[in-house]
């Protein structure tokens, strides 16, 4: 269990380290800002195209397996980063790092392999627990390891302890069964990737392109295509690489709707606030934080949300998940309604972030839990890793919605003004009274039980009739 942990909480750290380091990454390799920006961009791409492939493998090949594997291109990755001295290698390893990203739906595939039916959610929970908090830990240590150590080390060091990890799992975690047979279905694979790119890149270089530029629209109508047509080979396929089906069950798709929105809050609060935090005191209501004391100011929020991760296992044995994720939502909308109107003083916001916290480690920790119990065994690797991908899409969302108001709020200076950033954070509390709706309308207690039991006969009864109809 903690071997797992680990592997999870290595792929948060490495995706979090570098935001506040970008500045001195862009100095060392000597890129320009619009090259840097690439640098978080081709991370998140990799991670979204490679999550659900690896997690199908793992169901296909041994999760064990595919695990250890994840983490030494990991750390692989890591290397090729940490040597860069050009932009172009310092990509390189950035996209080898994002087969990381399989490292959590792995891990939760293992769990339910491995452990008694009973201690899943709180195992899942915990997991998640220690994975979101991961990204308030590299916010938080990325300052000191480039100040003591050099910009270089926000890349050693998770090399070492991936390859740390790797040979800990190897050794320590016990081998898994398959739960899938058949082989990849790589043309749905391909489509897959093809649609996650043509998706995200708009997103998340649309502010600069301009959101009504020919290439973004362009970008987005070719996502769309790509993606009625991934759909259609899978629901032909006779080994899908995400079956359909299951998507459908109402367990899946509104959790899957609720970590769109989930993530559309938490990585854009992530991504601003250090920002917010280090705006001059010149401006008028800047803080002049440092990188260091900005990250310091997000402690209390990991801990808060590490606790209330852990926390949800136990009590969804209580109370249904449906009713922890609802009242976990209210902190969220409060803490952005906060945020929004008292913003003068650094401890007023680490308390009002550390509200949110509340609601985003609960709410992390209980929503993996209803993905992996929804669905039948032989698709937890898929299912868990098209989860964290959708809140993965949720956060590029968030996150170039942000940025567009922040960009509207900036004029001749380099910084937006107070009003643009109190916006910002209305949006969120916007978003948080969306997930709020979403949470509501996933099933409840032996109520979502039932309802899996049952779409789950369907869907072992259609398969016989439409083997036939399969060409792909």
């Amino acid at each position: 269990m903690a071997m797992l942990s680990v592997s999870a909480v290595s792929y948060a750290l490495v995706q979090s380290m570098v935001n506040p380091g970008l500045e001195a990454l862009r100095e060392h390799v000597g890129a320009s800002r619009i090259g840097v920006s690439w640098v978080l961009a081709a991370f998140l791409l990799s991670s979204a195209v490679l999550t659900p492939v690896l997690g199908r493998l793992g169901d296909q090949i041994g999760k064990r397996r595919i695990l250890v594997a994840v983490l030494l291109v990991l750390a692989a990755g890591s290397v090729v980063a940490a040597l860069a001295t050009t932009l172009p290698m310092l990509l390189v390893g950035r996209v080898l790092q994002g087969a990381g990203g399989a490292a959590i739906p792995l891990s939760f595939g293992i769990v339910r392999d491995l452990m008694p039916a009973d201690q899943v959610s709180s195992k899942v929970g915990a997991i998640a627990a220690v994975s979101s908090v991961g990204v308030a830990i590299g916010v938080l240590v990325a300052g000191p390891i480039i100040s003591a150590l050099g910009v270089s080390w926000l890349f050693w060091l998770p090399a070492i302890a991936n390859g740390i990890m790797a040979l800990g799992v190897l050794l320590f975690v016990p081998e898994t069964p398959v739960t899938s047979t058949g082989k990849l279905n790589y043309s749905a694979a391909v489509l897959l990737a093809g649609t996650l790119v043509l998706l995200l890149l708009p997103l998340t270089s649309g502010q600069r392109w301009g959101w009504g530029s020919v290439t973004t629209l362009g970008l987005f109508a070719a996502a769309v295509a790509a993606g009625v047509l991934w759909a259609t080979i899978e629901l032909r396929s006779k080994s899908p690489l995400i079956d359909m089906r299951v998507f459908r069950m109402r367990p899946v798709w509104t959790a899957n709707l609720a970590s769109f929105l989930f993530g559309f809050t938490l990585f854009a609060a992530f991504g601003f606030i250090p920002a917010f935090l280090q705006t001059p005191v010149s401006t008028g209501y800047g803080l002049g934080e440092s990188i260091t004391v900005s990250g310091l100011l997000f402690l209390p929020v990991a801990a808060v949300q590490f606790l209330t991760g852990l926390a949800a296992g136990p009590l969804a044995r209580r109370f249904s998940v449906k009713a922890l994720l609802v009242v976990g939502s209210l902190p969220i909308i409060i803490g952005f309604l906060l945020l929004a109107r008292f913003h003068g003083n650094a401890w007023l916001i680490s308390l009002e972030t550390s509200i949110v916290g509340i609601g985003f480690g609960i709410g992390i920790s209980a929503l993996a839990a209803v993905v992996v119990h929804a669905v039948p065994a032989e698709h937890t690797g898929a299912a868990a890793g098209m989860n964290a991908n959708v809140r993965t899409i949720g956060g590029a969302v968030g996150t170039a919605l942000v940025a567009t108001v922040l960009a509207s709020h900036t004029g001749s200076g380099a910084f937006p003004d107070e009003a643009g950033y109190s916006t910002a954070f209305l949006l969120l509390a916007v978003g948080a009274v969306a997930v709020l709706a979403a949470c509501l309308l996933i099933p409840a207690g032996k109520a979502a039980a039932t309802i899996r039991s049952e779409e789950r006969e369907t869907v072992d009864e259609i398969v016989s009739e439409r083997v036939d109809q399969r060409t792909f």
